[in-house]
């Protein structure tokens, strides 16, 4: 059955609707606060060039976290970390409603990015442990359409409340705190004994992540995260507000559509891989996406830039999984917790230095740079990986 051999659909499972739960909390980090940007950039008088300082600010900490939860999740088992997690970000998420100035909410955004920081990476190691076979494969099918759903109802949400003001949007964050409840009733004690031999099996993690098709593939995180967040996430916002005069409402609703497209399109992953090919996929959606956003500029309307959301959602919803799926079959079992860890990091590279990059593209170019710029490294991306994946 698609489903495992349960009698029952796999989202029945308990462990399933946490995972989902977790990935849901970890993929609504920017997209809830991004129609607020414009409003937050007037009412704190945040030059443009130091916006993305907040998805920038939020995103940092995950390159520093992930490795040492991995660890500490080794150790003393996932529920006794991802509850703690799950707890200092929504609260510190919500706090961010009361901030006063721009370096409190700055520091409150780097605070809850160490809440967030591993949720994502540690939901991956979740579903290797408790899902084997198909229902590993359907597991991480029903995990990365539930993220993207959440990640498409969100900017609604964050929109609506934009509206009223734009501390609200935090406010949303605070739905972690039950999440984190939720996980410490259902997830097991599955405390580890301290692993023994770490200078080896440091070793041997270095060996696995240097392999040219490995390290290959960590680098598909960060180019399309660079691209989500520093141009989609940050950039695309403000290009709808400054030369449509769009609505913080309008703006979440634009943007939700990427992600929508992104969640229906994962679903049915499995069946386009089997007639294309994961690789073929992996390029393909490097090429949609470019261009995607290579059209931005160049739309007239509304719905083109609805229609460019779209394209984005659906490339990302194929190259997400895609990818992963091409990481996990490649990595064996003892090595995969420090392969999603060791992706989750360069995730959160992509995410963090998005801005930035989008930023400097701005100061270079003005907004129409920004997005020309993100077509062109997408179509190398494109290339390099048709031609080193193939090569692999």
């Amino acid at each position: 059955m698609a489903d495992g051999d349960r009698g029952k659909p796999l989202y029945f499972d308990p462990h399933l609707q946490v995972i989902c739960a977790v990935a849901m909390m970890s993929m609504m980090g920017s997209s809830v606060i991004a129609p607020a940007l414009p409003a937050i950039q007037k009412a704190m008088d945040i030059p443009v060039e130091k916006v993305g300082l907040l998805v920038t600010a939020f995103s940092l900490p995950g390159v520093f976290i992930i490795p040492i939860t991995g660890v500490l999740a080794d150790r003393f088992g996932k529920r006794v970390v991802i509850v703690p997690l799950l707890f200092v970000y929504g609260i510190a998420g919500a706090l961010s409603s009361l901030a006063g100035d721009f370096e409190t909410l700055l520091a409150l955004r780097f605070l809850a990015g160490i809440g967030s920081g591993s949720l994502s990476a540690l939901s991956l190691v979740l579903i290797g442990d408790h899902f084997r076979g198909n229902e590993r494969t359907t597991a991480f099918g029903y995990r990365i359409a539930g993220g993207q759903t959440a990640n498409g109802l969100f900017p609604l949400f964050g929109g609506g409340l934009a509206l009223i003001g734009w501390q609200y949007p935090f406010l949303l964050y605070a739905l972690a705190i039950p999440v984190g409840l939720l996980a410490l009733a259902v997830l097991d004690d599955d405390r580890q004994p301290a692993p023994l031999g770490l200078a080896a099996y440091g070793r041997d993690v270095w060996r696995c992540l240097t392999r040219f098709r490995v390290a290959t593939l960590l680098t598909v995180a960060p180019a399309l995260m660079i691209v989500n967040q520093g141009i989609f996430v940050t950039f695309f916002p403000l290009f709808m507000e400054d030369r449509f005069a769009a609505s913080s409402g309008l703006i979440g609703l634009i943007l939700s559509v990427r992600v929508v497209s992104g969640a229906v399109v994962a679903s049915q992953v499995g069946r386009l891989a089997r007639r294309f090919g994961e690789v073929r996929l992996v390029v393909g959606a490097f090429l949609v996406v470019a261009l995607a956003v290579g059209s931005v500029p160049l739309v007239s309307n509304m719905w083109g830039l609805a229609l460019s959301s779209l394209l984005f959602g659906i490339s990302s919803g194929v190259g997400f999984p895609a990818y992963q799926s091409i990481l996990v079959s490649t990595i064996s079992d003892d090595m995969r917790g420090a392969a999603m860890s060791a992706n989750g990091v360069t995730n959160r590279i992509g995410q963090a230095l998005g801005p930035i990059v989008a930023g400097a593209f701005f100061v270079a170019g003005g907004m129409e740079a920004v997005f020309f710029s993100g077509a062109l490294f997408l179509v190398a991306m494109a290339v390099f990986m048709g031609l080193a994946l193939r090569q692999a």
